[in-house]
């Protein structure tokens, strides 16, 4: 990779932390160049940007990127000579999350929901979404999304991401070691935009500072045109929070999710 046209090294970590300098998506240029482009595995997905100037000196700034999480998918498929689809495919079952699948342009899922999202911002009026989610294609870019569950199957994957942080796994999953470094913050001390808020970030989660009421609040939250998620893990009080709207950029989930999950606390 190079910055400001010279030669530089980035590290995995870094990487999965979103402070390796690679760039933030651009839309819709990014869709109209790389995502309508169908793979077979994540290794391939790579190549296009592969050599595009980092934004930013690796580990001085922070700069969410779905092609960072590409690049971790490609890894994971050379080390393990298989793809990364069939790698999920292998976790979902060793879960229980029978609803869960990698989407693909031809499958049919049982009860998927139509996405809708405001005809403009203020008149508050539906309208099913722009044609570009018929065209694009997310075989082979699962590690930035594209990932189709429910809020159950979610459930199911929280509960067992707190039960191995307090080392009461009794699968052989993810060690108590691993999800400690995962939610161990890499950007203290690092520049942050804005929208980060009271947060840091640690490997593919984000980590609230000040989490009252509760101990500890661990989240993650996703969406495109016509979809809204959001993923909130209590440890200290054993807890997991979702919520799926099939309407986009929703801001009022998070608010939604807190406020449940501080009715439940008084019972923890």
């Amino acid at each position: 990779m190079t910055f400001n046209g010279s030669a530089v090294n980035i590290t995995v970590r870094e990487v999965m932390s979103h402070t390796a300098g690679l760039r933030v998506s651009v839309f819709p240029d990014d869709f109209d160049k790389y995502l309508i482009r169908r793979a077979d595995n994540v290794s391939q997905t790579i190549k296009p940007f592969k050599d595009i100037d980092l934004s930013s000196k690796p580990g001085t700034a922070f700069n969410y990127s779905n092609y960072g999480y590409q690049m971790v998918g490609a890894i994971i498929e050379s080390i393990l000579n298989n793809t990364y689809e069939n790698e999920m495919k292998k976790i979902f079952t060793q879960l229980n999350m029978n609803s869960t699948f990698a989407e693909r342009r031809e499958a049919i899922y049982k009860h998927r929901p139509q996405y809708y999202q405001l005809s403009n911002l203020t008149s508050g009026t539906l309208q099913k979404c722009h044609i570009i989610d018929e065209l694009t294609s997310y075989e082979g870019w699962w590690p930035a999304g594209g990932i189709i569950s429910t809020a159950e199957d979610m459930i199911k994957f929280g509960n067992v991401m707190i039960a191995a942080y307090k080392g009461i796994l009794p699968l052989d999953f993810i060690s108590q070691k691993t999800v400690k470094e995962l939610w161990r913050p890499e950007t203290i001390g690092i520049e942050l935009p804005k929208e980060m808020g009271d947060n840091d970030y640690g490997k593919a989660w984000f980590i609230q500072r000040n989490p009252s009421p509760f101990k500890e609040v661990i989240w993650h939250s996703g969406g495109i045109t016509g979809t809204t998620t959001l993923l909130k893990l209590f440890p200290g009080e054993n807890m997991v929070g979702v919520a799926f709207v099939n309407r986009g950029a929703v801001e009022a989930i998070e608010k939604l999710v807190l406020d449940i999950a501080k009715m439940f606390k008084q019972f923890t």
